[in-house]
């Protein structure tokens, strides 16, 4: 039923995030009409890619409904929760084990219930389903400032600060995880080897590589400065500076449905459905170069629409989860 080991192989079954309008109230009164215009168009857009995946023959499962209402624990309140745009960021799926994840943005904490119905369907056909400890979110007492700032008390870690290419798991420089999150994967897993990257590699590892398949990167950076597991493949280099340009034309409203990241690059955030097959956002239709580096590899690239991309800051991986995929095991590729 589940059966993740990389990013690469044929997808059989993924989870697709959903908007969800209740969190609106939670905003900007000002912008409630375009929130509702953006949702509208970003909810039709979800299904056409839901569509596409399905033509393509994969399973697709969609968050339910969830009660957004203010919340209140022993050590925080909010005004309510974010919304299920991102699965990647509060579920992990590590070979054959269901993991919800406790991310580092306190508002996120329960919005994993938007997948309940998921989660207990994938139950209900023998999936293993295990939640990592509930962080507290002490008060910070010790920010400077710094926007990856992540509390360190308890294990906190987002699923997608997680990379996995078989035996290797790559974990991100920090700003998604703590040592405890980091230390509490390494216990429930041992199994796997683990590598921190460099600093270039803070956040989310979707932000920074996609391995198209073994030998063959999608990424922003160079050779030298990534993990040098990698220094033998090839690399088809992102449109960085197009994301990061049209990332700042979107200004931040409010970090319970943006990334409030606006410098990050969402390029690599493609989803590969195989070894020779990638999805990506129309945006990057008119980037040539790139088509033609997929096209010299032989990978085929399926366009999807995703107008408010940059306003979101979520990228197609962002907004999936893939559940299960034709993988043999944990593999070797290094």
């Amino acid at each position: 039923m589940l059966n993740i080991y990389n990013t690469f192989d044929k997808v059989e079954s993924i989870l697709l995030g959903s908007v969800d309008k209740s969190v609106i109230k939670s905003c900007d009164t000002k912008q409630e009409n375009r929130l509702h215009d953006i949702f509208d168009k970003t909810s039709e857009e979800l299904d056409i890619i839901q569509y596409v995946l399905e033509k393509k023959g994969v399973k697709v499962y969609r968050p339910g409904k969830c009660n957004n209402i203010e919340i209140t624990t022993p050590y925080f309140t909010s005004k309510g929760l974010g919304m299920p745009l991102s699965p990647r960021d509060n579920t992990l799926i590590m070979g054959d084990t269901l993991i919800e994840t406790s991310g580092w943005r306190k508002e996120r904490i329960f919005e994993s219930y938007y997948y309940r119905e998921v989660f207990l369907e994938l139950q209900a056909k023998g999936a293993k389903w295990i939640t990592m400890p509930l962080p507290r979110h002490l008060p910070d007492t010790s920010n400077t400032g710094d926007y990856y700032w992540v509390p360190k008390e308890d294990p906190i870690l987002d699923g997608a600060a997680v990379l996995r290419v078989g035996r290797d798991i790559f974990i991100s420089n920090g700003g998604s995880h703590s040592e405890l999150g980091l230390t509490w994967l390494k216990t429930m897993f041992p199994q796997y080897r683990y590598h921190t990257t460099k600093k270039n590699f803070t956040g989310h590892m979707d932000a920074h590589i996609c391995v198209v398949r073994p030998g063959l990167l999608y990424t922003e950076h160079d050779k030298q400065v990534l993990p040098p597991q990698f220094e033998n493949w090839d690399i088809i280099k992102t449109p960085s500076r197009y994301d990061r340009e049209k990332m700042q034309e979107h200004e931040l409203i409010d970090a319970r449905i943006q990334d409030d990241d606006r410098d990050t690059s969402l390029s690599t955030n493609c989803l590969v459905l195989d070894q020779n097959t990638i999805m990506m956002p129309n945006h990057y239709e008119h980037k040539k170069d790139i088509i033609e580096q997929f096209n010299k590899h032989k990978v085929e690239i399926i366009f999807v629409p995703l107008t408010h991309q940059y306003f979101f800051g979520q990228g197609i991986t962002c907004m999936t989860q893939e559940l299960s995929r034709q993988t043999d095991g944990i593999q070797d590729y290094f």
